[in-house]
């Protein structure tokens, strides 16, 4: 590029004068700044600096300057030349970064309209199918062998059930379309509520409920916090071997209600507390199956009421998750009630 810009400055001088010269290299530099990052820039604008004054400049093929004009045209030249080459630089990167944070938007967008689609329209099959399992079940006569495969048939509809559940809840944390609906709420009709919603996943392990007397109401969404409870103790029944006790307690602190959900399992990857909760994380040593979504969903329900939920491994072995929600003031109820 350069020696083509010097042979057509050479042509040209004739009409413009060496000092205009100048300018076509200028244009060169800003050119060059389009398609190239500060390295290159830097090197064409000494380059053509030199050029100038070696071909153009009086006396010339030397890199001595006489003139006091020509010495104050190389340093702004030099200046000049390398604050466009800059800007141009920068502008270039900026258009191409606001470029993938569009196109990254997009591809968000299409996968979340995607993934909402593709749920919505696995949840009637899925209903279908469990419903018609549990029926086949219910129907007389059946031989042992078929009651047993009518009831794999419902197992295996609730399992997918839950991924497509998942699989929604995760769109809507992406799409920050997660609109709590808070209502006074009791910490023990809670969990078992998220027991009862487990109860096929935990048939071979012992829920251990602690509840500590004379829990207030608290203001919570009962939906949301529900299916947090019950993907904790899913991701305790997915990770420990069976016959492995499970634990599930909630008590006061200081202005906080407390959720904990704890086992006796093979605990949490060392040095990787902090990633247990991103979307579709697994654990290297992670049984196969499963989606990677239990836990974000609980960390976004959590997080979308104002509360807080931390990843720990106890003492003696196992996993220990606590959520903290802020206790509001309790209800006012009506005199008339009293």
């Amino acid at each position: 590029m350069f020696v083509a810009v010097s042979l057509l400055s050479l042509w040209l001088e004739n009409w413009i004068g060496y000092q205009a010269i100048a300018l076509v290299y200028l244009m060169a530099v800003v050119t060059l700044g389009l398609f190239v990052r500060r390295g290159p820039i830097l090197f064409g604008t000494i380059l053509t600096s030199l050029g100038w004054n070696y071909f153009f400049a009086p006396p010339r093929f030397s890199f001595t300057i006489t003139g006091f004009y020509d010495k104050m045209m190389v340093v702004t030249y030099f200046g000049v030349a390398l604050l466009i080459g800059e800007l141009t630089t920068r502008l270039r990167a900026h258009r191409e970064a606001e470029l993938q944070n569009k196109l990254l938007a997009e591809s968000e967008r299409l996968g979340r309209t995607l993934l909402n689609s593709v749920s919505h329209e696995l949840r009637t099959p899925i209903a279908t199918i469990t419903s018609a399992a549990s029926g086949l079940r219910a129907s007389d006569p059946l031989t042992p062998s078929q009651q047993k495969m009518a009831l794999e048939i419902e197992l295996a509809s609730v399992r997918l059930n839950r991924v497509v559940q998942s699989l929604l809840s995760a769109a809507r944390l992406q799409s920050g379309n997660i609109r709590p609906k808070p209502d006074w709420c009791d910490a023990f009709d809670l969990v078992r509520a998220a027991r009862n919603d487990v109860a096929n996943l935990t048939t071979d392990r012992r829920i251990e409920t602690q509840i500590a007397p004379a829990l207030p109401l608290v203001r919570m969404d009962s939906v949301l916090m529900e299916q947090a409870l019950a993907n904790l103790l899913a991701n305790a029944a997915a990770h420990t071997p069976p016959g492995t006790p499970i634990e599930i307690r909630a008590r006061m602190e200081k202005s906080n209600l407390i959720f904990q959900v704890a086992d006796r399992g093979p605990g949490l990857p060392s040095g990787q507390l902090d990633r247990v909760f991103d979307l579709f994380y697994r654990a290297p040593d992670a049984r196969p199956g499963g989606t990677g979504l239990g836990l974000a969903i609980v960390k976004g329900f959590v997080e979308a009421q104002g509360g807080h939920v931390q990843a720990e491994n106890r003492l003696g072995g196992g996993a220990l998750f606590t959520i903290s929600l802020p206790a509001a003031d309790q209800p006012e109820l009506d005199e008339k009630i009293l």
